[in-house]
């Protein structure tokens, strides 16, 4: 998913000595651009740091749904007291999609299968809301599996 992980709404800027600019170049020279490489270093950076507390969140159990869930959550910067983050459809599918999902078919790949427990989809009067509901820990999940315990019977 190429454009999951690119949001052009922010620019990092920093210096870097000459010498590993060139074997950056070198390097990105082999597989695609400079900025290319440098979105999959700090994606692995942050996939990283999240690892580490990943099996303490509850996330939806298949992966390309559990990726598209925390871009979500990454590309939602409108907080809703009590609800999650809040971001218009647009802007959910300019976070979700890529080559392989055309902006027309996020909201069947993606946004759907992560209702009711992961986002909401609300319509009001000009725009289609996405609320993405915020990370809850695996322990304050409610069990919504069927019950195996059987009543005692009368006696």
């Amino acid at each position: 998913m190429a454009r999951m992980d690119h949001n052009p709404k922010q620019r990092i800027s920093f210096g870097c000595p000459e010498e590993h600019v060139e074997a950056l170049d070198e390097i990105a020279g082999e597989d695609g651009s400079r900025s290319e490489l440098l979105r999959d270093l700090v994606a692995e950076k942050v996939k990283e740091h999240r690892d580490d507390s990943a099996d303490d969140i509850y996330t939806p159990d298949d992966p390309m749904l559990e990726e598209a869930y925390r871009t979500l959550l990454d590309a939602a910067e409108e907080q809703i007291p009590g609800a999650g983050l809040r971001l218009t459809t647009e802007e959910a599918k300019n976070a979700l999609y890529d080559n392989r999902t055309p902006k027309d078919a996020v909201m069947t790949k993606y946004i759907r299968p992560l209702k009711p427990e992961f986002v909401q989809i609300d319509s009001s009067m000009s725009n289609v809301w996405i609320t993405v509901r915020p990370p809850t820990p695996v322990e304050q999940v409610p069990n919504t599996s069927p019950s195996t315990e059987v009543a005692p019977a009368d006696d």
